[in-house]
């Protein structure tokens, strides 16, 4: 009788060893679960981030909340076991994400990506990149939440005249446009009502309104664009805010200014800027 019981352990011994584990603070992302025989290899969860995804013909990045989930296939060192294709891990999840009611944005078959996006019962946009090896070994999952940045440093009025008086500029990162447009966005509003603020407590200082770009597209469409947001902005805080037309002046430069490397994410999000300049 104790025979079959000990053939029994020792078949889960032997499964154990070749079950692998989730490294440890890991796991699945709540609205997409993993393939059968996967596990998770590594794992980032970040409070606000950026992400390239293809639709409408061209990358557009997607800031929020982003989870990159790493998974591997248990025998994933086995160069014998059949692995799951490319194709398959991919149609696995964009079946799901069909059925759930999202969409297909764009999928490259030969190298065998995907990028799609699906909203949650309470309106919230998710957007998901999928990335498969090439022998399906191992996949990687890119999460994005959308949603704006909690802006941490908060311009103020105070601010702004401590830094025109030291440098004679300030970089303004709480104006927020919609990718490659110039309309702006209601978040905005608080580094506006300080802007404001600040030009009506000092009605001697006029001052340049500079709209700066990253280098991601053509000179002359960034120039343009900087541009556009430049006068955005000058108009918005003449007709909103009642400053005077005579005290502003609108410009855009483009990429020509950074002020970090746009070889990064973090290098181009610092490069698209508004500056005040005084005059």
């Amino acid at each position: 009788m104790l025979k079959p019981f000990i053939s029994l352990l020792i078949i889960l011994f032997i499964s154990n060893i070749n079950a692998q584990t989730d490294i440890k603070g890991s796991a699945d992302y709540p609205l997409l679960e993993r393939l059968p025989d996967f596990y998770i290899s590594r794992y980032s969860e970040s409070e606000f981030d950026s992400e390239g995804f293809y639709f409408d013909n061209k990358k557009q990045q997607i800031e929020g909340r982003k989870f990159v989930i790493d998974y591997r296939h248990n025998k994933s060192k086995d160069l014998k076991f059949e692995f799951p294709t490319r194709l398959q891990i991919l149609r696995n999840y964009s079946n799901a994400i069909k059925k759930a009611g999202g969409r297909i944005l764009f999928e490259r078959h030969n190298a065998e990506k995907g990028y799609y996006s699906f909203k949650t019962s309470d309106g919230k946009a998710i957007w998901v990149y999928l990335k498969t090896a090439l022998t399906g070994n191992s996949y990687t999952l890119t999460v994005i939440e959308q949603e704006a940045m909690r802006q941490d440093i908060v311009i103020n009025a105070d601010l702004i005249k401590n830094k025109l008086e030291l440098e004679g500029k300030i970089a303004i990162y709480g104006i927020y446009f919609d990718t490659g447009k110039s309309d702006i966005r209601e978040e905005s509003t608080p580094a506006l009502v300080e802007i404001a603020k600040y030009l009506k407590d000092n009605p001697t200082i006029n001052c340049w309104v500079v709209g700066h770009t990253d280098s991601d597209g053509s000179f002359e469409i960034n120039s343009k664009l900087s541009l556009e947001r430049a006068k955005a902005i000058k108009e918005e805080l003449q007709t909103k805010y009642g400053v005077s037309q005579q005290r502003l002046f609108a410009e855009g430069v483009g990429p020509l200014a950074p002020v970090a490397s746009n070889a990064t994410e973090e290098g181009k999000k610092l490069n698209r800027r508004v500056e005040l300049v005084e005059k």
